[in-house]
């Protein structure tokens, strides 16, 4: 397994050993580079770091660690790192050492990671623990603190964990974040949330608070919740993919057509409508389902249904190929073609594109093809995909 990236780098957040940006896929380094069938199953981009997930539940980040988003800094580290390093926390309460996580979301300036520890030191009895990194200048990190006016000030302590959460009885399965706010997802079909609330990011219950300090129920969901994506400031909540089970959760103004959600996605999949989707992505103001059709042959893999935000040309041109794999980024999304060729659209103006853009840096109302020159040459060949903030990521094999 190879990871390539391009895009933003003012940080190191391609992990490229340098803080340059690039617009063709170089091959990111890593301090210990994972076993070669540990596959990358998840890909989170913050503001200015990013976090890897293994298959083996093994975290790698790069990037800005300032405030220790990307694990316990150390004297030799610097405040970026250039290369991926794995992350490896030790448990406040017990001492611990935790190196494997279920789990993994990214705010702009903090990391959360949920894993499954021993209650004590030499105890077989596990709990389920959501640990924090970085810093919760708008409740972000759900520690029930609220932040200061100093800059530094709202960084958290390696190794701190949201106390009495998730709730007895229940674990973690799947965990989203936007700019400033947290989605959790729990094993009983609940979902929680925390951070920034005003635009109903968490529901219309806890709007009025403006930010939550705290995990809270999310209510609202009309169906038992499996996974979630969010984007600046609104979230989309799944449950059953084969059914289209769904709902957007957003601020009711609808400046970019957010809650506008298309016709075709609320049928039940009669008269060639879809009926289900195999991915969902979110920019920081647009919704992307990677949907399914059961009544023909020809959209028996899959194609994009997007909504929201198109003034860079974020949303799918229409001459875009029925993708096999999709990756969207903060405003700009990268698909897997059949054919292995990987294409991009949206905001380029980092590199994160590929090379070719028009003059204001997007690639819009087309869609254009990134140079695979360096998988082909390593043998190669691209399985999948991840986006982030103005980044962009190849995993090839």
């Amino acid at each position: 397994m190879k990871l390539f990236a391009f895009g933003s780098n003012g940080s190191g957040q391609l992990a490229l050993g340098h803080t340059e940006d690039v617009s063709t896929p170089t091959q990111c380094l890593f301090d210990e580079t994972p076993a070669t069938d540990d596959a990358i199953i998840h890909i989170a981009a913050g503001g200015n770091h990013t976090l890897l997930l293994t298959k083996s539940g093994c975290v790698y980040a790069a990037g800005c660690n300032t405030d220790g988003r990307c694990g316990p800094r150390t004297s030799d580290s610097g405040e970026n790192l250039l290369r991926f390093r794995r992350v490896v926390l030790t448990d406040a309460a017990t001492g611990s050492r935790i190196d494997t996580f279920k789990c993994v979301s990214a705010t702009w300036e903090g990391s959360i990671l949920a894993a499954s520890v021993r209650k004590l030191v030499d105890s077989d009895v596990h709990e389920e623990r959501v640990f924090v990194l970085g810093s919760n200048p708008k409740g972000e990190l759900g520690l029930q603190l609220q932040s200061t006016s100093t800059p530094g000030d709202n960084a958290v302590q390696p190794g701190s964990y949201i106390s009495d959460f998730p709730p007895q009885n229940t674990s973690v399965i799947a965990l989203a974040s936007g700019m400033g706010h947290t989605i959790a997802v729990l094993s009983n079909g609940d979902v929680y949330g925390w951070g920034g609330s005003r635009k109903g990011q968490l529901g219309e219950t806890l709007k009025a608070q403006k930010i939550v300090w705290a995990p809270a129920k999310v209510t609202g969901i009309p169906f038992a919740a499996q996974s979630a994506v969010c984007g600046r400031e609104f979230s989309v909540v799944c449950g059953d993919r084969r059914r289209g089970e769904f709902v957007v959760l957003g601020d009711k103004a609808n400046r970019w057509g957010i809650l506008n959600v298309p016709a075709s996605l609320r049928s039940t999949g009669l008269d060639g409508k879809i009926s289900g989707f195999s991915d969902v992505g979110a920019s920081w103001h647009g919704v992307y389902i990677h949907a399914t059709s059961q009544s023909s042959a020809e959209l028996e893999s899959a194609h994009i249904i997007a909504w929201g935000r198109n003034d860079r040309g974020q949303l799918p041109p229409d001459s875009l190929p029925y993708p096999a794999e999709m990756a969207v980024g903060s405003e700009h999304v990268l698909v897997l073609m059949r054919d292995g060729t990987v294409a991009s659209f949206g905001w380029g103006e980092h590199g994160n594109c590929g090379p070719d853009t028009d003059e204001c840096g997007n690639v819009a109302g087309r869609y254009g093809l990134i140079p695979l020159e360096a998988v082909l040459t390593s043998g190669g060949r691209v399985i999948s995909l991840g986006a982030g903030c103005a980044t962009s990521w190849l995993v090839a094999e």
